[in-house]
């Protein structure tokens, strides 16, 4: 059996590709809501997380913050103090490279294999099944883990046997990802004021050189809400590896005031 933990705007369509698959999947949310849809949808809503646990051959964990990894981990009822030694856990969410590294740490010394796995494309991206996922760990178990996420996965990379690899993948394309849009708003804002057709003007630059996945998805960019999240988690690796990043440290703040993001969730715990 696999437990799935975590059904909002990206793990629900994720874990509804699973079932569709034909895969064992019970769905396990804090909210009562989405465990409703992922019943309606066919699956099995988890009643009681510490027992799905200990029947689960494997757990992913698709929570919107690092503090709800570290809770579903290190609760009375999580992770550790529940599941069988051997069990193979996928921490999809986007969390920092060190958090990864600690919790692989103490994890192993219980005996849990944890794969990094977090994903790109944002919610267009799961709902489509078409999502870039980033893997790193033991290779074996990466393996496994590509199989489980195939269902949702267009593109798998496995970057490296270090916990945090992939992590430090999903920053990249994250400080990219932030840094186009920054640039869009801007550029569009610039045509918009000289009276330019931006729809037309659109429609031309994505077929020239300043062509991003942003700005093809342009009238969607209401969907990617974590960019204070995204661009924090960027900034502290960076730091934490000893280099500078003039640009994304303006990125930084500009994604903080630009209205095309103010709907962006401020929250990173």
């Amino acid at each position: 059996m696999l437990v799935f933990l975590g059904l909002g705007r990206m793990g629900l369509p994720m874990a509804q590709h699973m079932l569709r698959a034909g895969l064992d999947v019970s769905g396990y949310d804090i909210t009562a809501e989405r465990m409703a849809l992922f019943q309606k949808a066919g699956g099995q809503a988890v009643s009681d997380l510490a027992t799905s646990l200990r029947q689960a051959d494997a757990v992913l964990i698709m929570t919107g913050s690092q503090a709800q990894v570290h809770g579903l981990f290190h609760g009375p009822n999580g992770i550790l103090a529940c599941v069988r030694p051997g069990t193979l856990v996928l921490v999809i969410s986007t969390v920092s490279p060190e958090f990864m590294q600690e919790l692989g740490g103490t994890a192993t010394s219980r005996n849990v294999r944890v794969v990094d796995a977090p994903v790109c494309r944002a919610e267009m991206g799961a709902v489509s099944g078409t999502l870039l996922a980033f893997l790193s760990g033991d290779k074996s178990a990466c393996d496994q883990a590509a199989a489980l996420m195939r269902p949702f996965s267009a593109d798998i990379e496995y970057v490296g046997s270090m916990l945090g690899a992939a992590q430090v993948a999903k920053t990249v394309n994250n400080l990219i990802l932030w840094a186009s849009v920054v640039a869009n708003d801007e550029g569009i804002r610039l045509a918009q004021k000289w009276q330019l057709d931006t729809t037309s003007l659109r429609r031309a630059l994505v077929t020239s050189s300043a062509d991003n996945w942003a700005l093809r998805h342009w009238d969607r960019v209401s969907e990617m809400r974590w960019s204070i999240k995204d661009m924090e988690i960027a900034l502290q690796t960076s730091a934490d590896a000893g280099i500078s990043l003039p640009l994304s440290e303006k990125v930084a703040e500009l994604v903080k005031v630009i209205p095309v993001l103010s709907h962006a969730d401020v929250k990173t715990s």
